[in-house]
């Protein structure tokens, strides 16, 4: 038995700003006997955190219990056992900060610093022989601002919109920082700003505190920079600030942690109409706010507890105008791409997450009939009617390309007779869609690792590597370009996206009925021979019931779960087995039934994958008793 705590910790540069604590190393502590426990562990954690002397911490050190390191996002695991004395109770959580993320190079090393940010008592959870908890935190700004600061880390997060409603993101921006000095203006950085308009710009005080008469005289005496920007589109000064913007209030003497909201009157919000852009997967947002579930890192969709994965047809969704707005004379095209992840040698491993990157991506031409928008016309009885317009593969041009500008429908003019109408903007609805990916056809470029299945007589038997499918994971990228210029005017892309069209691999037997399958159990003992297993299952477990219902439920009888990460490498749950059979009729896991009375019983093994809008399904043999 063992006791999991697992989270993940972050720190506010300000609210609109979060940062993943990552690579550092958490530590927790036993509580000391001058401690009062219960009243640390329901206190604020502004009431408790506090940056820690070198003495501090040396006199802790005797009542560490354990540390873990943080991954790239911030996630910790910690598992602890009899080996560490340890049985549920309150720990103390510090945090050792080799330095802290995003830090620009300085001319020293920067020195660790730890901090205690709260004593917590686990709310733990059984989970099979195990207990589970979880603890995420993040940051005030104040506090991880105060830690920063302690690092001589200096940050400015922002955004850059059009000043005109409705204020629409201005993404692939350059953005300059300045400090308005006396003597002449310091840079602090710049920045290109993302597809929501945002920017993060890290520097140091000695950015803005030399002067030409360093390091003899410094006459910056302002304890922070007063701080001004310009911005670049492309070659246009979009937003041309002065030294005068960073003396105003608000501008003067920043701190450490600077937010700041910026506009341009130079570039107008286009119409919605006319913007390109790829939205979603199904009904999962590929760029979703913070309170919304999109995709993890490794691919899953849907927020950790779902982690769904796609097979069959997936609908890509977004908007594409027919016409480009800057040249409306101009067609529009779009196209998808992509890339397949690998493994660290390139040889298949069902073990392991594939984490090396594809290293480019091709056109996405393996697509199904998509319902992209209506035509309207005007039928042979004179009345106003609309046709389907539907892209597939018959519709992808050189290199992937769609253009649904000037497609000709066949329609019916409902007198016998059918015409061919042209797609044109002032004839034409679109729906959401813009393109349906045939995943199978993508998926089974790898060939089956066990076509046909296990049979029944290896029921009970683990899967060999060679047997097992591994997780299949997918990069897409998202293009629009002007159909007659050829020029790019929108991109965007999904890192991660995990397709699987793999059966679950299922057999299920009784060493009672390898020898004769219509004799009566007669021993007090059913040997249940089980083998499931699936990249991505979600569940299985095992019953035995009568007309009178289930009478051995799981458990004692095998079943396991899905269990959401961190760690990632809770996505390699896929099944299990029961061990093989054996020459004696011994094998697999037994089942004590003598206690059951003479009936009709019913071995059933059921389960569901993680598939998007997955059922379950199950397999049984009968036996008497």
């Amino acid at each position: 038995m063992a006791y999991i705590l697992r989270g993940k910790l972050c720190g506010l540069i300000c609210a609109e700003c979060p940062e993943a604590l990552s690579h550092v190393t958490v530590r927790l502590y036993r509580p000391r006997e001058s401690q009062n426990v219960t009243a640390l562990a329901v206190a604020s954690a502004k009431e408790t955190f506090a940056i820690l002397t070198d003495e501090e911490v040396q006199a802790k050190a005797p009542f560490l219990l354990a540390e873990a390191r943080t991954d790239d996002d911030g996630n910790y695991t910690f598992t602890l056992g009899e080996q560490d004395r340890y049985q549920g109770e309150a720990v103390e959580v510090d945090v050792l900060c080799p330095t802290v993320p995003h830090l620009k190079p300085g001319p020293k090393d920067p020195v660790p610093l730890q901090f205690s940010i709260t004593t917590v008592q686990p709310r733990w959870r059984q989970v099979d022989n195990d207990f589970l908890a979880v603890w995420d935190y993040c940051l005030p700004q104040r506090f991880w601002c105060l830690v920063r600061a302690r690092f001589g880390a200096w940050t400015i997060c922002g955004r850059l919109r059009t000043c005109d409603a409705p204020h629409t993101p201005i993404a692939g921006a350059t953005v300059h920082a300045f400090d308005a000095d006396w003597l002449q203006d310091d840079a602090l950085g710049d920045a290109v700003t993302d597809a929501s308009g945002r920017f993060r710009i890290d520097y140091l005080t000695s950015d803005f505190t030399l002067t030409p008469f360093s390091p003899f005289i410094n006459v910056e005496f302002a304890s922070g920079p007063d701080v001004y920007f310009t911005v670049q589109l492309g070659s246009v000064t979009i937003v041309s600030e002065t030294q005068a913007d960073g003396r105003q209030p608000g501008r003067e003497n920043v701190g450490h942690c600077f937010c700041v909201e910026l506009c341009s009157k130079d570039v107008l919000p286009p119409d919605v109409e006319g913007v390109p852009h790829w939205q979603q997967v199904e009904i999962f947002d590929i760029h979703p706010f913070p309170s919304l579930a999109g995709f993890s890192p490794q691919g899953y969709a849907g927020g950790a507890g779902a982690s769904y994965v796609f097979a069959g047809g997936v609908t890509l969704k977004g908007n594409c105008p027919l016409r480009n707005s800057a040249i409306p004379a101009n067609p529009l095209e779009y196209r998808f791409l992509i890339g397949e992840w690998s493994w660290p040698g390139g040889s298949d491993d069902p073990t392991a997450l594939p984490t090396v990157a594809p290293a480019s991506l091709a056109p996405l031409t393996q697509i199904l009939g998509t319902l992209v928008g209506y035509v309207f016309y005007t039928n042979g009885l004179g009345l106003s009617d609309s046709a389907q317009v539907i892209v597939d593969a018959g519709d992808l041009k050189p290199g992937g390309w769609i253009r649904v500008d000037g497609k000709p429908v066949t329609v019916d003019m409902r007198d016998g007779t059918t015409a061919v109408v042209n797609v044109a903007p002032n004839i034409f609805l679109r729906t959401f869609d813009l393109l349906t990916v045939n995943t199978p056809a993508i998926t089974s470029l790898h060939p089956a690792k066990l076509p046909g299945g296990l049979p029944i007589l290896d029921a009970g038997r683990s899967l060999t590597a060679a047997e097992s499918e591994p997780i299949r994971r997918y990069r897409l990228g998202f293009e629009v370009r002007d159909g007659s210029t050829l020029a790019l005017l929108a991109t965007d892309g999904l890192d991660s996206i995990v397709f699987d069209n793999s059966p679950v691999i299922v057999a299920l037997d009784l060493e009672e009925l390898r020898s004769n399958a219509c004799n009566p159990i007669a021993s007090g003992l059913v040997h249940i021979l089980y083998t499931i297993d699936h990249p991505h299952l979600r569940f299985f477990n095992i019953t035995i019931s009568n007309n009178n219902g289930i009478q051995h439920p799981p458990p004692p009888l095998p079943a396991a779960s899905f269990t959401p990460p961190p760690p990632p490498g809770n996505y390699l749950f896929r099944g299990g087995a029961g061990g093989p059979h054996l020459s004696g009729n011994n094998g697999g896991f037994p089942v004590n039934v003598a206690l059951d009375p003479p009936c009709a019983y019913r071995v059933a093994i059921s389960w569901q994958t993680r598939h998007y809008l997955a059922s379950s399904h199950s397999i049984d043999r009968l036996y008497c008793k």
